[in-house]
């Protein structure tokens, strides 16, 4: 190198590196249950995870069927918030629910006895819960 002539760029120096090709992106995989539909496992923690419908579904684990405004009643919530609850519950697939017999306007909220292993303890698939103050 001559002292007149200017240093190379340092991009024309070092050889260019290439990314590794991206990883696809997927779907959490869902779990079939026991018996039950598959049921995601971050959707169905994520409808569990809230205090509110945590006490829903301890009320549903002892095995009963509740509409939306029984469950209201039993805690002290408007009907609007506790129904919004129990159908996020039951698109993540933890409940599920049936027109009432006796009258087709009402809906009730249940959990499967495909999911029940015994009063209180749910089997998800994926997991088993012992669900407190269901028994």
């Amino acid at each position: 190198m001559t002292p007149d002539a200017a240093p190379a760029p340092v991009s024309d120096l070092t050889p260019p590196v290439e990314a590794p090709p991206a990883a696809p992106v997927t779907a959490p995989p869902t779990v079939q249950s026991t018996g039950g539909p598959g049921i995601d496992p971050a959707a169905a923690f994520a409808a569990l995870g809230n205090p509110l419908r945590w006490a829903i579904y301890q009320m549903l684990a002892r095995g009963e069927a509740l509409t939306a405004s029984q469950a209201a009643g039993r805690l002290k919530r408007d009907f609007d918030g506790v129904s919004k609850h129990l159908r996020v519950m039951r698109s993540a697939g933890v409940v599920t629910s049936r027109r009432s017999e006796e009258d087709g306007r009402l809906e009730l909220y249940y959990i499967p006895t495909t999911l029940r292993r015994a009063d209180g303890v749910v089997d998800l698939g994926f997991c088993a819960i012992r669900v407190p103050g269901a028994v």
